[in-house]
């Protein structure tokens, strides 16, 4: 028997269970696919109700996040290109010479939709999606009309449902989404901790780990943003889109001083070996992911957060252990300095929380909320023909991905015709799906698709002999669709292994010959597997390698406009003229996202066929890139201080600014670059380190004060301290462009 306590628990976890995005999408095609059988079942029309299940789930894969008038206009757009789809293919596939070219044509224009945008993208996606089943169904067919209806209906079913739930809760995959972005600080926080207790042999696999932890963040921040001016876009002011707004401008705020790095953490252990001050940072930094992750709750199941009062005392323990330390041990200056700015860096973050603790109060102040509706950055739009023409460009990534795509399908559709295969457009389906821009997401996506073939396979012939009844393959038809869209953006393979047995249990209930349907099913995902990997190597191969200085100096322009941002805050005299405006907030952002980029071309490239000299070279440029953009973030953390930087300091940071610019252009023209001269503040040499800066014992004669008194005396210490880090990084990237090797060059290269 069930007592209060464990009956509150599960109260809570079935909420906190239904506020999953996944799970509520999978709710949403549970709901459409389930009166429609259910429906089918009662009128015995089983079949007709199995094809409109196959409507539902191409339009839930279509799906687009809008506003409900946005919702509506692009479901009406989605029917009407989905039934002239259908029948195109209903009256064309019985003539091969006709439909084949139709096919390769078809589909690369509807995959080019993609570079207008993620709604055009879903919706050519979508198109080509309904296409594949129409052309899977059409030998189960009666009429010509059967499949042009009864898949646009289930799509039409599926989209109103989910456009009236759309009106009754508007704003909720904004909660979701943004709630995301604290979970994702929450993570960032939680692993940089461990940089305080953690041997210095350790860091570079911690740095690694957090840089894909800082993927998924960026990403999310990205994603937010989109929806949050889909929303904005033509509607009027609105209390609780400007509430999301706020949180989600404090979730990049805290992203900034999250990333920042003050001080060498491998220096930092060494000073301070075994000090107390290390362990009051590590637990300050977990208690405050914990508390991202409290928020993050709360914005999701839209309730008050309360901040915990604790993290108030510790700060000023850690402050008064920092005191009593300094007292006993005469810490250097640089020491005590950045120690202290780490302190106050932290208790920026304890102060944001305050603030979300404040914007999810039900009664919070409408004109408070109407004045932190700031501008949020839009992407220009491009003339079609210009953008077109650029697109249709063998170094377009999207150009070559459509090409693979295309020839893909010719094979694939060249074969089933050879061999007359009635039901061998699994082929296609399995290349649509497998196929990726990338080697190595196209690796990953073909073992995912295997694997999960097979185990839905495995499950399927015996559950056929189990469950014979028409009733108890429904149900478990509704259960493979659930559990497919809870799984399709988490676990790649789980989810193919449901949507094999859906699809198995399907063919069944239409009348196919389900005792043979298993076989043709694992030869054409193989087959279909083999094809989309032989195009991905053969055709057009998209190595990393070759992206390689494009990425480098997308990254070095994003980091100069971010430092140039950051000088110019500082300049601007009073604090309160230091605020996030979009003027530093999208050089800020394009930082990140450049960074992303290196990251994941570091990922990539770890599983393509290159030689070693590779790996080498992409680790180093990730790697210093992403200490480059930690010192720049703990610069720009304080920028909200009464605190200036030295004449002589803007000098310097116009300077650094200058030699990432130069070395950013020589790389995109494909010139060599001047010659790297020495920087005197830091008294550098001309050959490059192995190690990247930030993991170096670096303290050289910072012009720091023996006992800095006042702020702006330890603000000139510390940022003396980050602009000689931060160039000895953009000196370690320069020396990097200035020797990178042409992508053609030969593998064997010597290391830098």
């Amino acid at each position: 028997m069930l007592t209060g306590s464990s009956t509150s628990a599960l109260i809570h976890a079935f909420k906190n269970l239904l506020s999953s995005s996944h799970v509520f999408f999978a709710l949403k095609v549970l709901l459409a696919m389930g009166s429609i059988l259910l429906a089918g079942l009662g009128i015995d029309h089983t079949p007709a109700a199995v094809t409109l299940t196959l409507g539902v789930m191409a339009g839930a894969l279509s799906e687009v996040d809008q506003n409900p008038k946005g919702r509506l206009r692009h479901l009406l757009i989605s029917l009407c290109c989905f039934f002239i789809a259908i029948t195109l293919v209903t009256l064309l596939l019985p003539h091969p010479w006709a439909f084949g070219p139709l096919l390769v044509l078809g589909t690369l224009v509807l995959m080019l939709m993609a570079a207008w945008g993620n709604t055009k993208g879903n919706l050519g996606f979508g198109i080509l999606l309904v296409s594949l089943y129409a052309m899977q169904g059409h030998a189960d067919s009666p009429s010509f009309w059967y499949q042009p209806l009864l898949l646009t209906l289930g799509a039409a079913w599926y989209g109103l449902l989910s456009w009236l739930i759309l009106l009754i809760w508007p704003y909720k995959q904004v909660h979701e989404q943004l709630a995301q972005c604290y979970f994702a600080l929450a993570r960032y926080l939680v692993d940089k901790s461990r940089f305080f207790d953690s041997p210095p042999e350790q860091h570079q696999a911690l740095r690694h780990q957090l840089a894909q932890v800082n993927i998924g963040l960026v990403s999310a921040l990205e994603h937010t943003k989109r929806m949050l001016n889909r929303r904005r876009k033509g509607s009027a002011p609105d209390p609780e889109l400007n509430r999301l707004l706020a949180l989600y401008l404090l979730v990049q705020e805290m992203h900034e001083r999250a990333a920042s790095s003050h001080y060498s953490y491998q220096q930092l252990n060494h000073d301070l070996h075994q000090d107390p001050v290390l362990q009051g940072y590590q637990v300050l930094m977990v208690e405050l992911g914990e508390s991202c992750k409290q928020l993050a709750y709360a914005i999701l199941n839209h309730h008050s957060y309360q901040h915990s009062r604790r993290i108030n005392w510790e700060l000023s323990a850690l402050q008064n252990q920092i005191d009593y330390g300094h007292l006993k041990q005469h810490y250097p200056a640089s020491l005590v300095s950045a120690m202290r700015y780490l302190g106050r860096n932290i208790g920026h973050l304890h102060q944001a929380l305050l603030r979300g603790e404040a914007l999810t109060q039900p009664l919070l102040n409408d004109r408070l909320l109407n004045e932190l509706a700031v501008e949020l950055a839009q992407v220009p739009r491009q003339a079609f023909w210009p953008k077109l023409k650029a697109l249709l460009h063998p170094d377009a990534l999207l150009f070559r991905h459509c090409i693979r795509l295309c020839a893909c399908f010719a094979v694939g559709y060249g074969v089933i015709c050879y061999f007359e295969l009635a039901r061998g457009y699994w082929i296609l389906l399995t290349i649509l799906f497998v196929c990726q821009p990338s080697f190595s997401a196209t690796r990953q996506r073909l073992i995912q698709r295997t694997l999960g073939t097979l185990g839905g396979i495995l499950v399927a012939v015996p559950l056929l002999a189990v469950f014979p009844s028409v009733g108890a393959q429904m149900m478990i038809l509704l259960l493979c669709a659930f559990v497919f869209f809870t799984q399709i953006k988490v676990h790649y393979s789980w989810a193919v292994g449901f949507v094999t047995l859906f699809v198995l249990l399907a063919f069944n209930l239409q009348g196919g010959a389900s005792e043979l349907i298993w076989q043709p099913r694992l030869a054409d995902t193989l087959l279909g597997c083999a094809l989309a990997f032989v195009a991905v190597w053969c055709i057009w191969p998209d190595w990393q390698q070759r992206h390689l200085p494009r990425l480098l100096a997308d990254a070095m322009d994003a980091n100069a406009d971010y430092l140039a941002a950051i000088a110019k805050q500082f300049t601007e005299g009073r604090m309160e003229s230091r605020i996030d405006n979009l003027d530093y907030r999208l050089p800020r952002k394009q930082a990140h996202l450049a960074d992303n980029q290196l990251a994941l071309a570091w990922q990539h490239i770890r599983v393509e066929p290159v030689a070693k000299y590779w790996l080498s070279v992409c680790f180093d440029i990730a790697y210093r890139n992403h200490a480059l953009l930690s010192y720049l973030s703990a610069m720009g953390a304080h920028r909200s201080q009464e605190v200036r930087l030295l004449d002589n300091q803007v000098l310097q940071i116009q300077y650094l600014v200058q030699q990432l610019q130069t070395a950013a252009h020589a790389l995109r023209s494909n010139r060599p670059l001047p010659l790297s001269t020495t920087l005197p503040w830091v008294g550098l040499s001309k050959q490059p380190n192995k190690q990247p800066a930030n993991e170096q014992a670096s303290n050289q004669a910072f012009p720091c004060a023996d006992t800095p008194v006042t702020e702006q005396q330890e603000w000139q210490c510390v940022s003396q301290q980050l602009i000689s880090h931060i160039a000895l990084v953009v000196t370690d990237l320069y020396q990097l462009a200035e020797n990178f090797p042409h992508p053609d060059a030969a593998t064997d290269a010597p290391p830098l």
